[in-house]
């Protein structure tokens, strides 16, 4: 024993080091970008769904920049900032107070880009946890609480949707989290439909929220304002819900994005004009704008956190 206690201490002085041999090779831990392009999701979307999470750029090529003055939404000269809390984009091509009926202008215009399938990844590390985000972009959303639709719809220009995988420090998958409407739905990784290591994302027709199984998915007060569920069930519908099939699979492609690259992820404002709600015998309601863009969600400022805190699903 003294005799090895020298040979370990003069190893050391000549900078040599000493690993115990077990016969097995010591692994390291993937990195970030390892484990992001291990867990891009799988979408299953609706048969009838005539949208696709694509590159933003179609968009932003078919977009002005507008800002509100006194004499309403002025067009803006330049280039997407950073910041402009302040301003808007508009698509110009088409009208979002078309509604439903406006859903096969946007849909071509996009198609006229012919982006393949994108999805937008970043991951964070904290001291215990890894939150691998994947954000996906629609151009439109056209939400009817009813299949088929009906009378009583929400539209709005541009959708941006997410999906969280939480990691254990090593790696080690434990829960995905799934964006619907304002916040989300979480179930832990054994419970999570998947095709090897990507989860399975149930796309809502018309909304894009996700979901973790096909069928109809009646709105729910812990992730949809119950303000709007009440107007849906005054104006007749019994269970508004969204809808989810089994359509068209998409493997969509990672491009990985940080909060300021691509530089349209620094822009604060909002992707899309004027939003509007739908019900029978009515005119068009405006009901706000379309989204800010990942950067400024509460799932990307609170990474894990916020996943962690939706309701199970």
């Amino acid at each position: 024993m003294r005799f090895a206690t020298r040979l370990i201490a003069l190893a050391v002085l000549l900078g040599l080091v000493v690993v115990p041999w077990s016969g097995a090779s010591t692994s390291r831990q993937p990195s970030l970008a390892t484990l992001l392009a291990r867990h891009v999701p799988i979408l299953v979307l609706h048969p009838d769904e005539r949208f696709r999470p694509v590159a933003v750029d179609g968009f932003l090529a078919d977009a002005d920049l507008t800002r509100k003055t006194e004499a309403g939404w002025e067009k803006v000269d330049g280039p997407l900032p950073a910041g402009g809390a302040d301003l808007r984009l508009d698509q110009r091509l088409c009208r979002a107070i078309d509604g439903l009926a406006a859903s096969p202008c946007y849909a071509a215009a996009e198609a006229a880009h012919d982006s393949g399938p994108v999805i937008y990844g970043a991951a964070f590390r904290t001291k215990t946890r890894i939150d691998l985000q994947y954000w996906l972009w629609y151009p439109y959303d056209d939400f009817s609480p009813t299949y088929p639709a009906g009378a009583f719809w929400q539209v709005h220009e541009g959708d941006w949707e997410a999906v969280s995988v939480i990691l254990d420090a090593s790696g080690k998958p434990l829960v995905a989290a799934y964006s619907q409407h304002r916040k989300g739905k979480r179930r832990a990784w054994g419970a999570v439909p998947r095709r090897g290591l990507r989860p399975l994302v149930y796309v809502g027709l018309g909304s894009h929220a996700n979901f973790f199984g096909p069928g109809e998915q009646p709105l729910d007060p812990r992730t949809v304002e119950i303000q709007l569920i009440n107007v849906m069930k005054a104006y007749g519908v019994a269970v508004p819900a969204d809808h989810t099939g089994n359509g068209a699979l998409v493997r969509p492609k990672l491009v990985r994005v940080t909060a300021r690259t691509p530089s349209w992820m620094a822009f604060a404002g909002a992707w899309g004009e004027t939003g509007y709600l739908h019900v029978a015998d009515q005119e068009p309601i405006s009901a706000g704008a379309g989204p800010t863009g990942p950067a400024f969600h509460a799932q990307w400022r609170r990474p894990v956190a916020e996943a962690l805190s939706w309701p199970r699903g």
